[in-house]
């Protein structure tokens, strides 16, 4: 509820999602956004992008609303801009490792693809927990922080 929330309210153009997993997530973002929105999404084991790209086109998403990316988030990153033309995103969605929040975080950051304004939104920052995201993400200065409360998935 509080992904589709954003995506109402934000009516992202560009939206950048790490941690794909099996595609459910990733269905779901893309059900949310406006009309001639992208969604590019990427996942780092290839076996879980197999199954993913499945889910996502059975869904009826092609691959000019969901792009999956297959690669380390820390190797996609960085060439987001050369090799997939995207040069700014609104959104980003972080479900990924999350060891790899903040380093992902500042990789967006250094690459300069966080459009003015843009919503970064990391699950599972509590519990698990990515306590270094959370701690640079409140009090760096270029953000304004909210932790959003949930009930456990699982």
């Amino acid at each position: 509820r509080i992904v589709e929330r954003l995506l109402e309210e934000r009516a992202p153009l560009r939206v950048l999602e790490l941690g794909t997993y099996c595609g459910y997530g990733t269905v779901l973002l893309a059900r949310g956004l406006p009309p001639g929105a992208r969604l590019y999404t990427v996942e780092g084991d290839p076996r879980h992008a197999a199954v993913a790209e499945k889910v996502i086109r059975l869904a009826g998403f092609d691959e000019q609303t969901v792009e999956l990316i297959v690669g380390p988030s820390e190797e996609v990153i960085p060439r987001l801009r050369e090799r997939h033309g995207l040069t700014k995103v609104d959104f980003v969605f972080m479900d990924h490792w999350k060891r790899c929040y903040l380093r992902d975080l500042q990789l967006l950051e250094s690459h300069q693809l966080l459009a003015e304004g843009a919503t970064v939104l990391a699950d599972n920052v509590l519990f698990p927990g990515a306590p270094h995201f959370l701690q640079y993400a409140k009090t760096c200065g270029k953000y304004r922080c909210r932790v959003h409360r949930a009930s456990l998935e699982y």
